[in-house]
């Protein structure tokens, strides 16, 4: 008897429960709103057409009526479109600045480039110099407090350059080549936050231009996506010539990806094509060393 009675209880509450859901109305949709307005125009095209068969206030009457609630219709239709873009908008903003540079690997943002320009030039700088011969202020400052003396504190070194482009997109905001030009020499200081902003503000001005579109292809890097990021710089690098520093990002992150001929063959163009004056110090020997060891390694 109790099983029996919980059954009937728990069959009424489902059929119930179903019921109530069946019979809740529905939020209406910009469908049904335009299809209510079109009635209604119908409607009123009807009642214009029998004018001859009422009396002129009631013609009056119903008119005003049927034009006040396609009014009403309209506006309900307008607030709810509007509500339906805020909300694509919201979804497009948050899907914009979703968390991917510290999501799975947060150390993927500097060691992508950053560890790349450090380890790369560290390395080759080394086998360059082992044969030269130290300086004593050298010797003394990496003997520091094993011999006793406080280590000295390194002061951060000025960058004219910088200061020259961060001055030039201050006063020209909407300049695509300034905005971009700063936002790849900010990815080459490994300064990723404050590049970032930047390649986000010159896709806005111009998706299409070379610069800007080398500050994105560095983003897929921070991104994850390191093999994409290269065939898409090898690509802009070899296709616009003002797009040099693509070559660089290009190098450096075959390098980390521990393709050392792909490497070279990049960083090779950007000998080539970059101004000497942007090259960093001691490229075109790091390059040359570089070639010198791939020469004396047995190819793959």
């Amino acid at each position: 008897m109790v099983l029996g009675a919980g059954a009937a209880v728990a069959l009424a509450y489902l059929f119930g429960s179903k019921r109530l859901q069946v019979d809740a109305p529905k939020p209406e949709t910009l469908d049904d709103l335009d299809a209510r307005y079109q009635a209604l125009l119908e409607d009123l095209r009807t009642h214009v057409a029998n004018k001859h068969l009422l009396p002129a206030d009631e013609f009056a009457k119903e008119k005003a009526r049927l034009e006040l609630a396609a009014a009403e219709i309209l506006r309900s239709r307008a607030g709810k479109q509007h509500d339906e873009v805020k909300k694509q908008a919201r979804v497009e903003r948050q899907a914009a600045v979703a968390p991917t540079l510290t999501s799975k690997n947060p150390a993927l943002m500097g060691a992508l480039v950053g560890v790349a320009v450090v380890a790369f030039f560290a390395i080759l700088g080394w086998q360059l110099t082992q044969s030269a011969t130290e300086k004593p202020d050298d010797m003394q400052q990496r003997m520091g407090p094993a011999a006793g003396n406080p280590p000295m504190q390194q002061r951060p070194q000025a960058d004219p350059k910088l200061d020259a482009l961060a001055a030039k997109v201050q006063s020209s905001p909407d300049d695509v080549e300034a905005v971009s030009s700063l936002a790849i020499h900010l990815f080459k200081r490994q300064a990723f936050d404050d590049a970032l902003p930047l390649v986000k503000r010159a896709t806005f001005l111009d998706p299409f231009h070379p610069r800007g579109r080398v500050g994105r292809a560095v983003t897929r890097a921070l991104d994850g996506d390191v093999k994409g990021s290269i065939d898409e710089l090898e690509a802009l690098a070899a296709r616009y010539p003002e797009a040099y520093d693509a070559s660089y990002f290009a190098g450096m992150l075959a390098m980390e990806d521990n393709d050392q001929r792909r490497a070279l063959k990049d960083l090779e163009l950007y000998v080539a094509l970059a101004p000497q004056s942007e090259q960093p110090p001691m490229m075109r020997m790091a390059v040359s060393q570089l070639k010198k060891d791939l020469a004396g390694a047995p190819k793959p």
